[in-house]
């Protein structure tokens, strides 16, 4: 037993070693605590405001731009629009948007934030929106656009990636 604590003990101090990881892996592991803090914050956001994270930023997105259509606030957020539906049914549910139908296509609908909706698309403390707005005003220009290129690059791969079981279904 005591020769697998040190075993243990001795792995664990050789991960917190600068270089223990492939670039690859740490920046995986710094992605993985981005998500966590992004999953953390929502459930908070939902507790302390009663929108979650997603369902603040569709809302952000839906006040910034008024009319806009479900598909097209879906690739706005790169999401299937099926996806968004969800978020979308739990903000109308929540009467913070309305679904207007569009004037000559009654099958199109366009989005607008309610007055309910306007009182919570503000600027709010303890988002996620405010985090990153902090970071950003400390980060600097050329390190944001460096940030957003590897952001998007990574993106566009991620959806483009083929695994091998899609490989061997073809």
């Amino acid at each position: 037993m005591a020769a697998m604590l040190s075993r243990m003990t001795h792995a664990s101090s050789a991960i917190a070693q600068p270089g223990a990881l492939s670039p690859e892996l740490e920046f995986l592991r710094l992605l993985w605590a981005v998500e966590h803090g992004l999953q953390k914050t929502s459930k908070h956001m939902a507790r302390h405001i009663g929108l979650t994270g997603p369902q603040r930023l569709a809302l952000r997105l839906v006040g910034q731009f008024p009319g806009i259509a479900p598909g097209e606030l879906a690739h706005l957020l790169r999401l299937h629009p099926s996806t968004i539906t969800g978020v979308l049914v739990r903000l109308e549910r929540r009467r913070l948007i309305v679904r207007q139908a569009h004037a000559h296509d009654r099958r199109r609908a366009h989005l607008l934030v309610t007055a309910a909706g306007r009182r919570l698309n503000r600027p709010i403390p303890g988002t996620v929106e405010e985090a990153v707005k902090r970071l950003l005003a400390r980060l600097g220009r050329r390190r944001l656009i460096v940030a957003e290129s590897v952001l998007t690059q990574l993106a566009e791969s991620l959806l483009h990636e083929k695994t091998g079981h899609d490989q061997d279904s073809q």
